[in-house]
């Protein structure tokens, strides 16, 4: 096996990962929207018209991202970059509100209001997913090039 097809190989798997995390993600907040619509509203970074359709909407775009990582080849470059760019969204959030002090579930995965208030370690766990979708990016450039 070539050192190429061993990168390739390697973003394979961070690519299932992403998929799997992804998914999961967006389908808890899919059997919960009015859970996750109060998660979205408790970070208070939305004006509050905005609440409602991202609470809708949001979890739609991570299942659509997870479906075309893993069913739709042509888009897996613009599917990672959407996961990236929703990460950095979501650690930034969360790492507001821990500043501000405010605890709260995140709503991430599941978005029930009994759920475990955030805490740094989410934003450790984001941090780890950003750099698994990079290390996927690097792995398909590679592949590509």
């Amino acid at each position: 096996m070539t050192r190429d097809q061993k990168i390739y190989r390697f973003a394979h798997w961070l690519a299932c990962f992403i998929v799997a995390a992804t998914f999961l993600s967006g389908y808890h907040k899919l059997l919960r929207p009015d859970d996750f619509a109060l998660a979205v509203y408790r970070f208070h970074l939305l004006p509050d018209v905005w609440v409602n359709p991202v609470a809708i909407y949001l979890p739609w775009l991570e299942v659509g991202v997870a479906f075309c990582l893993l069913f739709v080849p042509r888009v897996r470059v613009a599917a990672l970059w959407i996961a990236l760019a929703l990460l950095v969204l979501f650690t930034g959030g969360i790492a507001v509100n821990l500043i501000r002090g405010t605890a709260f579930g995140c709503g991430c995965f599941g978005a029930s209001p009994a759920a475990k208030p955030m805490e740094w370690m989410n934003v450790a766990r984001n941090g780890a997913l950003v750099l698994l979708v990079f290390l996927a990016l690097y792995g398909k450039r590679k592949s590509a090039g």
